[in-house]
């Protein structure tokens, strides 16, 4: 018990802490979130959470007097000893109370989101985040019990919070349906993709199958085999055409500054025609495997693995192009 205080006390703390340094716009949806999903959030002062505290007590207490009337009904009407539906009441509300420990660290680790990027979130106006949206983001999130995704989930809320509409619906449940083997091979698709943004906008993001075609296990080296791919393809995460391409051409300094850069292992890069090249780069198609529109709404959540061989075998790529991938760094010219 003494740990569970002490639990809900951190959350707490971390809200007041949080709270006063949010921008103004971001408040509302930050109160709205944590009003529904976390229980430290009755502790709140209810001048921040405009009066729901009180909502949230009542609504509990409703719960639980129909839960005892229920209960009751149920050993009347079952001819089963009194210790039987005792046991039965008493696991249901561990069941309760653990799925709502899960909402609750889930909410703190969103809250230690928020606080540090805090500095970073603008001040333009925010769309309240949805209520059907909170509905199902509880609905799953309280059978979250891995560390793993109790890490994804407090990132999608986080997300969603900063900015509504940055993870649909679709994208929710889809996550919450993935097992320990496409999780896996999702998080090594992620870790060997490349991603084409405009701003914090993801316009494309695929892994290249290099020289040869991802159908045909041009990516099995790397763990990505056309039977892994099909299982990523079944959960909606990657389109059904193995070999589609985009044109990166805006990625090339062609005797100018690179209109856009790919990101590739968390950094991001151009690409520099190597000295006295001949090759018309006004066109390079780069031809892979695409994340569907969920796939990329995950992509920047997913902690990404370090995939050195893929990367020389991207260098040599490029390089066979008259290309070279250079690294540059999009944060040196902001403000700290």
């Amino acid at each position: 018990m003494e740990n569970s205080e002490s639990g809900l006390e951190k959350i707490t703390d971390t809200i007041e802490s949080v709270i006063t340094g949010i921008p103004a716009p971001l408040r509302k949806n930050f109160l709205k979130a944590f009003g529904q999903l976390c229980t430290a959030a009755v502790d709140v002062p209810e001048a921040w959470l405009e009066g729901k505290a009180h909502e949230i007590r009542a609504t509990t207490e409703a719960r639980v007097e129909i839960i005892k009337k229920e209960g009751q009904s149920f050993a009347n009407k079952v001819d089963a000893p009194k210790e039987y539906v005792d046991k039965a009441s008493l696991k249901f509300a561990s069941k309760i109370i653990k799925e709502q420990l899960n909402l609750d660290e889930i909410t703190y680790r969103a809250a230690q989101d928020l606080a540090k990027e805090g500095d970073k979130i603008d001040n333009s106006p925010k769309e309240e985040i949805s209520d059907d949206w909170l509905n199902e983001f509880e609905s799953q999130a309280r059978l979250k019990s891995s560390d793993d995704m109790k890490l994804i989930f407090s990132k999608i809320l986080s997300g969603e919070i900063s900015k509504p509409g940055t993870f649909s619906i679709r994208t929710v449940k889809l996550i919450s349906q993935l097992d320990n083997q496409p999780a896996k091979l999702f998080q090594l698709l992620c870790s060997h993709s490349v991603s084409l943004r405009v701003g914090k906008q993801v316009v494309d993001t695929r892994v290249v199958s290099l020289s040869g075609n991802a159908a045909s296990n041009s990516l099995a080296p790397f763990g990505l085999a056309f039977s892994n791919l099909n299982i990523l393809q079944e959960y909606g995460l990657i389109i059904s055409d193995y070999n589609a391409f985009a044109n990166y051409s805006k990625c090339i300094a062609n005797n100018q500054p690179a209109s856009l850069c790919f990101r590739f292992n968390n950094l991001d890069y151009v690409l520099d025609p190597i000295y006295g090249s001949v090759l018309n780069h006004s066109i390079l198609n780069l031809h892979g495997v695409v994340f569907t529109k969920a796939g990329r709404e995950l992509l920047d959540i997913i902690p990404i693995i370090p995939a050195e061989r893929y990367q020389a075998a991207l260098n040599q790529f490029f390089e066979k192009r008259e290309l070279n991938m250079v690294e540059v760094n999009l944060n040196k010219n902001k403000k700290p």
